[in-house]
């Protein structure tokens, strides 16, 4: 379904309502409530009550049926019970009615077999094609359309803000709040059941919507886990995107204590927030705090906050909430504190909180202020104000935002803490665009919540190191070792095969054998020295421990009596089980730290990677992260940072263990995961980390329970189907040739390209800057660039020209094919430097991004061309581009329809 069926869900111009005949509540109500608030709101449209009788409703003519409507609909409501849903449902799809909202409030509790319908409903959208808003929703609000299409309050003001709730009872409770507080929205959601229009078709109509700044959500699960990240990760680039998530221990409960230990729902939720650039708040208040303080004030660059009180108690609680957050007290500089000694009494604080006592008027006011905006060591200044005897609230504001405006950029947040003249003054500060707060806390909580965004867009466009550059995993061995098990009836690996998987990728283990009799378990240790461990290896033993199959530090001398031990238990602990034998290993004697690795498989979002403190206190200490591959260096370092064990190890451990092998081994680890989607579950638990080197000491490996034995890395042009995030699609590396006989590389754009990009980009002259951008610029900032290189490969592909001169890559040109959120059309543009101009590379470029959109189903191509660019205009016809009016009287743009049989026959050619 295309963009444009939104369009008409969201922006109607003719509304027909149905059910209007309930005799029973709450859908009596809520029929005639959402009639009056469309009526009422400004909506210019046309409404048609759709109603037996001939009485008008709300001073509008009704009609008896769909039927009998004369024009287009673009939208039908059904606020009748569930049992006539599927009825109306076909009579609008026979009408051609282009969206549905159905209400039915917790129709769950009244219809015996509720899944049964959403399906029937879901069939009856398909056939007609059909966009459905809900059930259970409570509609949506436009204010700057004049839309109020919902059973909610009149009222709401218009602003920047989207708001969208899956629960519809939260988001009428949500929208009472909103009015009372002057909040206003672009566009108040209830989203429902999901039907068929979800959170992500949400945020992406929404990011094209130039009245959204930002968006709210509150959800409780996610559908498609790829379609959502996608969405999310494309919004979360241009504007604010922040959640409450219920629901957070819920999912828990139904999984084992140890998979719930570490792996949990809400956990997963959290790493894919975090990877889409979302912030995540507690709770729906904080959600509008953070989204004012986001709109009126500067991004703090870092957590140091100044605190500024004529009250010690609040800024106790302030300093308090700022530490168990994370977050750090700004250290006055010593010219900071002798400038403060001169202008407050003897015994003020002396240090951070800026204590100016109860005693302050405006004028101490005024002069300690101006001095703590000048504070070069602070991210934030927050002002806390009590009632006091000499304090004046508004012209204390006034100074506020005197000072603000003339003298800082830093992140500004106002405490005025009290009623009356206070509430005014906060008035005052919110229209100067100050964000205010009633409490300490939930102004910490905002400058927190400022600073996790910024530190998570930063983030998303750092540029990553190549650090895996000369990386070539054995993945043919890892294919035998996974059909080789599979062929003998097996899922999970032996340990062995599971290390042997791993030392394919780089992922290293001491010796192992497998010994059949004491005598052969001697001889292997005399081999690789003792002490060693010995391990029992059985298809019937998923955790060794269990059946007492693990010893270690094991000298000869006892290996004979430990290893009949382990025997005569596993016997009696597994009768029936099968025994292959022991396995031997020395025992790793240098220092160093027990560390864990796993994957997992999430139902919705796929496979997932943990990193943490290892050992057998692995789920005691709970000290572990979770990401979602595939991973690059940066994103490595995100994983690996968002535990305590890191940081020990990287200040305190001694001696100091090898990072850059952690780093390098959560790349081999992901790409492992990457290329093979039938494997379900992965434990590298200890992973030992030394000063020189890192093995892998016990290994763990389950494939998926229906895998079949032809297992082969995944590779084409589909993103494997256990990732909501596309890796690097290498089927799209190709070799070319220039006119001169040059050869050069098409492949993708990779995040590591930045370097290779500002290069290119050098090389462009002041023409072809704007012939490829419409106006003359001499520079590209690192945001924007980082946007050009770090791309979401299912939305967007970009294809780079590689030429190589002395052992270096450089980039020589780029086509970039952005598919729009419908996936039906896609913007193409090219550039190519200019000492490679003339050379048939921009041809080829724009001929491999064509078979690219095929590819990808898209059915329509469009770029935009200067008049002047007679170079685009030539390639334009010689692909067959036809050319549409532009709005702008500069440019022309040119249309490919790829859904034209001739050109399909030019692709199976």
């Amino acid at each position: 379904m295309t963009m444009q069926s939104l369009q008409y869900l969201f922006s109607p111009r003719s509304i027909a309502i149905l059910g209007l005949e309930a005799k029973e509540e709450p859908f009596v109500s809520a029929g005639r409530i959402l009639l009056q608030n469309i009526v009422t709101s400004g909506f210019e449209g046309v409404v048609y009550p759709i109603h037996s009788s001939k009485e008008a409703m709300s001073g509008i003519s009704t009609l008896p049926t769909v039927k009998d409507i004369v024009k287009p609909v673009d939208l039908a409501v059904l606020s009748g019970p569930p049992e006539e849903w599927p009825g109306q449902v076909a009579e609008c799809g026979e009408k051609a009615v282009r969206s549905i909202m159905i209400l039915g409030s917790d129709f769950r509790h009244r219809v015996n077999e509720p899944d049964k319908l959403l399906l029937q409903l879901k069939r009856l959208c398909s056939k007609y094609d059909i966009r459905l808003l809900g059930p259970n929703t409570m509609g949506f609000i436009r204010p700057r359309l004049g839309l109020n299409v919902s059973t909610g309050r009149q009222g709401v003001r218009s602003g920047g803000l989207a708001f969208v709730s899956q629960s519809s009872t939260l988001a009428a409770g949500v929208l009472d709040y909103a009015i009372a507080k002057h909040i206003g929205f672009s566009s108040f959601i209830s989203l429902g059941s999901q039907m068929n229009v979800d959170f992500a078709d949400l945020l992406d109509f929404l990011s094209i919507d130039p009245d959204t700044k930002a968006i709210v959500l509150y959800m409780e699960h996610i559908e498609n886990g790829r379609k959502f990240v996608g969405a999310a990760r494309a919004f979360a680039r241009a504007k604010p995107l922040m959640v409450v998530k219920g629901g957070r221990y819920f999912d828990a409960t139904k999984l084992t204590a140890r998979e719930a230990d570490l792996f949990d729902s809400d956990a997963v939720y959290d790493a894919v927030f975090k990877r889409a650039g979302m912030v995540r708040v507690d709770d729906v208040l904080e959600l509008f705090h953070l989204s004012e303080s986001l709109g009126r004030s500067v991004l703090p660059k870092g957590n140091r906050l100044l605190i500024v009180t004529n009250a010690g108690g609040p800024s106790v609680m302030a300093v308090d909430m700022l530490l168990k957050l994370g977050g750090s007290l700004a250290r006055l500089s010593g010219q900071t504190v002798t400038r403060l000694n001169q202008v407050l009494p003897f015994h003020w604080s002396g240090g951070n909180p800026v204590d100016i006592l109860s005693d302050a008027g405006p004028d101490r006011f005024e002069k300690a202020l101006d001095i703590c905006m000048a504070e070069t060591e602070a991210d934030g200044v927050l002002v806390i104000l009590t009632p006091q005897f000499l304090t004046k609230p508004m012209e204390m504001a006034q100074i506020l935002v005197k000072i603000t405006s003339s003298t800082t950029r830093k992140t500004i947040l106002a405490c005025w803490m009290g009623s009356g003249d206070f509430a005014e003054a906060r008035d005052f500060l919110d229209r100067n665009g100050i964000p205010t707060f009633v409490t300490p806390e939930h102004a910490v909580k905002s400058f927190l919540y400022m600073h996790t965004y910024g530190q998570n867009n930063r983030l998303l466009s750092e540029t990553p190191a190549n650090i895996l550059e000369d990386f070539f995993p054995d993945s043919g061995r890892v294919e035998q070792i996974f059909n080789d098990a599979i062929r003998d009836g097996r899922h999970v690996l032996y340990e062995r095969e599971a290390k042997a998987v791993l030392a394919a990728y780089g992922i290293s283990s001491p010796p192992i054998f497998l010994a059949s009799s004491p005598a052969e378990a001697i001889s292997y240790a005399e081999e690789l020295g003792v002490p060693v461990a010995l391990k029992v290896e059985s298809p019937s033993v998923l955790h060794k421990t269990e059946v007492g199959g693990v010893k270690l530090h094991l000298r000869k001398l006892e290996i004979e009596e430990v290893f009949e031990q382990i025997v005569k238990t596993f016997r009696r602990l597994r009768p029936d089980g099968v025994l292959k034998g022991i396995t031997v290993q020395p025992m790793a004697l240098w220092p160093g730290f027990e560390l864990a690795i796993g994957m997992r498989k999430d139902p919705v979002f796929g496979s997932v990677i943990l990193f943490g403190a290892g050992g057998r206190l692995l789920n005691a200490m709970q000290d572990c992260s979770i990401a979602l591959p595939p991973l690059n260096q940066t994103l490595a370092r995100r994983l690996l940072g968002d535990t305590r064990i890191y940081h020990y190890l990287k200040d305190n451990a001694h001696p100091r263990p090898c990072l850059p092998l952690l780093e390098k081994t959560l790349l081999r680890f992901s790409q492992l995961v990457v290329d093979f989607p039938q494997i379900q579950e992965i434990d590298i638990n200890p992973f030992f980390l030394g000063e020189l080197t890192g093995l892998c000491l016990d290994a763990k490996i389950i494939l998926e329970p229906d895998t079949k034995p032809d297992i082969h890395r995944a590779q084409g042009a589909c993103c494997p189907q256990n990732l909501v995030i596309c890796p690097y699609p290498c089927h799209y590396v190709d070799i070319m040739t220039m006119r001169d006989g040059t050869p050069y590389l098409i492949r993708p754009i990779k995040p590591e390209d930045e370097p290779l990009m500002y290069e290119l980009f050098s090389t462009f002259s002041p023409e072809t800057i704007r012939m490829r951008f419409f106006q003359h610029i001499t520079s590209i900032s690192h945001e924007q660039m980082a946007r050009y290189c770090q791309i979401d490969y299912d939305r967007e592909i970009a294809l780079v020209a590689t030429i190589t001169e002395d052992d270096k890559e450089h980039i020589i040109g780029v086509g970039r094919l952005t598919i729009l959120p419908d996936r039906e059309r896609a913007e193409f543009a090219v550039v190519v430097g200019d000492p490679w101009h003339g050379q048939g590379v921009g041809k080829k470029l724009m001929g491999v991004c064509i078979e690219v959109a095929m590819g990808q189903g898209i059915k329509q191509i469009f770029m935009d061309v200067l008049r002047e660019n007679g170079a685009m205009r030539g390639l334009a016809a010689r692909f067959g581009f036809e050319e549409v009016k532009h709005e702008d009287e500069e440019l022309l743009r040119y249309v490919l329809d790829l859904s034209k049989p001739a050109r399909k026959k030019r692709k199976n050619q």
